[in-house]
């Protein structure tokens, strides 16, 4: 168990501090946690940056639930299972980007197959690239161009994963609209983009 400050009696006490809202509870609970939940999660990842990014989503989890606290028993158990399943998720997403990476270039590369000038279909998404605002066209050269991973950009770019994500759906919506809106490509061919979201 948590050393914990003379103000509170016990965990529990503190536990329920929280949960009623109160903010130097909650701050000394993460003061607590945080650098062993972040090498923790490092350990498991190898990312500074994505333990980071976990450790963090799972306090802001935390706070919002907080009515949930004064259930839990032992916070230590409770902060590393929940730490641990947002990590797996992260995981998951990981591997799911690399997929999509991967499905896009087997599809890119099957356009000629289909019968569609691969040239013409090409220069068509450069010019919708082109026409993105720049903090998604960034964002979107970035995973498609330089295989970089929603983790890697956000670190890149100083913004989060969600944020990321947000750009790059955005992206690809506009460039899957553009395309069609000029060069009426098979419903094959645009199904590329489907995947990518």
């Amino acid at each position: 168990m948590a050393v914990v400050p003379v103000i509170y009696r016990c965990e529990k006490d503190l536990l329920q501090c929280i949960a009623a809202g109160d903010e130097a509870a909650f701050a000394h609970l993460f003061h607590t946690y945080h650098q062993q939940l972040g090498d923790y999660i490092c350990r498991i990842t190898g990312s500074i940056t994505a333990a980071e990014e976990i450790v963090q989503d799972a306090f802001v989890k935390i706070w919002t639930k907080r009515h949930l606290l004064s259930e839990v028993d032992n916070i230590r158990s409770y902060l590393y299972r929940l730490c641990r399943n947002q990590t797996l998720n992260a995981l998951r997403q990981l591997a799911k980007e690399k997929a999509n990476q991967n499905e896009w270039r087997r599809n890119t590369e099957g356009i000629a197959d289909e019968g569609i000038d691969k040239e013409s279909y090409l220069r068509l998404i450069d010019e919708a690239v082109a026409k993105l605002p720049p903090q998604q066209q960034k964002a979107y050269l970035l995973s498609r161009k330089h295989d970089l991973t929603h983790e890697e950009i956000a670190h890149q770019m100083s913004i989060s994963r969600g944020t990321v994500k947000k750009h790059i759906q955005l992206a690809v919506k506009f460039i899957t609209d553009y395309v069609r809106q000029h060069a009426g490509m098979p419903v094959i061919a645009l199904g590329i983009f489907c995947d990518l979201l």
